[in-house]
């Protein structure tokens, strides 16, 4: 793969599935500007994320990618909690995103981006006074924000910018999520005419162990999710 060409195909190794083959072309059109994307644990919603938004800077070498998620451990816990620098005390929750870089990008791709400083990784608490511009923003375990914070999110946006927020409101550790309600209010005709989406996927998506498939679907139909 080489970067900056336009006419290569980027991560051409990786299969979609139907369903994420059409979210992958809305989230990857110009005109799109912010996805909302939700569904159980298992469904890729930060594998596809991270995918489209190295499809984006291969199509245009301008744009840096930032990784972003919130520090909820729990309902209590959070970064102050660990010791350390801030890059220290945040590196624990980039897993995630290390995964799918692991699984997207062979080794000399990864270095190529690391040399490149194109992604970079940042908790949601130094946000305030941010505008982003020319830039693909992932916000990942967006169900543990509150409405404020999605909101601080989701008005730093600026030109060439695409912000993609994944989340499960199943597995929310805090009593005030506003990820929810944000997907429910621009999940309208209106709002797809401003480029704002809501895509979301189910327990039938789920690509992992197929096991998770029947834990979601037994917990849906049980008094525990209450």
């Amino acid at each position: 793969m080489t970067f900056g060409n336009k006419n290569s195909l980027l991560l051409g190794h990786i299969e979609l599935t139907e369903k994420q083959s059409k979210f992958h072309k809305i989230m990857r059109n110009p005109e799109t500007r912010v996805v909302f994307i939700s569904g159980p644990a298992g469904t890729a919603k930060t594998f596809l994320s991270v995918y489209t938004a190295l499809y984006k800077y291969n199509e245009d070498n301008l744009l840096n990618i930032l990784y972003l998620r919130s520090l909820a451990e729990s309902a209590d816990k959070g970064m102050g909690f660990l010791k350390g620098s801030m890059d220290e005390k945040f590196n624990p929750y980039l897993g995630p995103l290390e995964d799918k870089l692991d699984e997207l990008l062979n080794g000399p791709e990864k270095k190529q981006i690391q040399d490149r400083k194109v992604l970079e990784a940042a908790p949601i608490n130094f946000l305030r006074g941010a505008t982003w511009k020319n830039k693909v923003v992932i916000v990942d375990e967006a169900q543990n924000m509150t409405t404020r914070e999605l909101t601080t999110i989701i008005t730093r946006i600026s030109s060439n910018t695409t912000l993609f927020l994944c989340g499960d409101t199943m597995q929310s550790d805090i009593r005030s999520s506003g990820f929810n309600k944000f997907c429910r209010v621009f999940d309208d005709d209106e709002s797809k005419s401003f480029g704002i989406h809501h895509l979301e996927f189910s327990k039938e998506d789920v690509m992992r162990d197929k096991i998770i498939s029947y834990l979601v679907d037994k917990i849906e139909k049980s008094e525990i999710k209450q």
